[in-house]
């Protein structure tokens, strides 16, 4: 876990270089996402920690010490922001910008040491780290209370049949994928 205002100061003070093995740069705000991210600073950064992805980091080597709350990195040598560019140029967009307070805004982030040069793990870890199935707006109603009710009431109603043939129940897909996990499943 950094702390944002970390994030903020090493990225005014190494800009893109800090994400030059990162699949972008710094988009602004002309995005959704990032108008999200500033919108969480700004009126909700309590829960930053809770709805941000966190970043995905390299480096060739770290210094620690031991602290009171555990383990505790004191330096980074060649630092990169493989994953999660947004959300540093954001803080330090919105801390410039804004005048944001920071304090209290914590990011998570992976950190893989790379004992070697290898620039190929480093391109598999961007394409990994920025890769997941295409999420439909749908899906994220997925949740909500009449879906829910939905799916239970297909789970326990019986659809009428023609006499002699056996009782069968109906399925509602309530997330994307359901039918198919449960096809799989038989």
């Amino acid at each position: 876990i950094v702390p944002g205002p970390f994030l903020a100061e090493i990225y005014k003070k190494h800009g893109p270089t800090l994400l030059e093995s990162n699949v972008r740069s710094f988009l602004k705000f002309n995005g959704g996402v990032n108008k999200g991210i500033r919108g969480t600073i700004l009126n909700e950064k309590s829960r930053f920690f809770t709805y941000n992805n966190g970043i995905s980091t390299t480096a060739k080597s770290v210094e620690t010490t031991m602290g009171e709350e555990g383990l505790l990195i004191t330096a980074f040598t060649d630092l990169q922001i493989i994953n999660g560019g947004q959300t540093t140029a954001t803080l330090a967009a919105t801390n410039i910008k804004n005048n944001a307070d920071l304090s209290g805004i914590f990011v998570q982030m992976k950190l893989t040491v790379l004992k070697e040069d290898n620039p190929e793990l480093i391109r598999n870890i961007a394409t990994y780290a920025n890769s997941q199935n295409k999420i439909n707006m749908s899906d994220f109603n997925a949740n909500d209370a009449y879906h829910v009710k939905m799916e239970r009431l297909s789970r326990s109603t019986y659809i009428p049949v023609a006499k002699g043939k056996p009782l069968d129940l109906w399925f509602y897909e309530r997330a994307r994928g359901q039918y198919l996990v449960e096809l799989s499943r038989q």
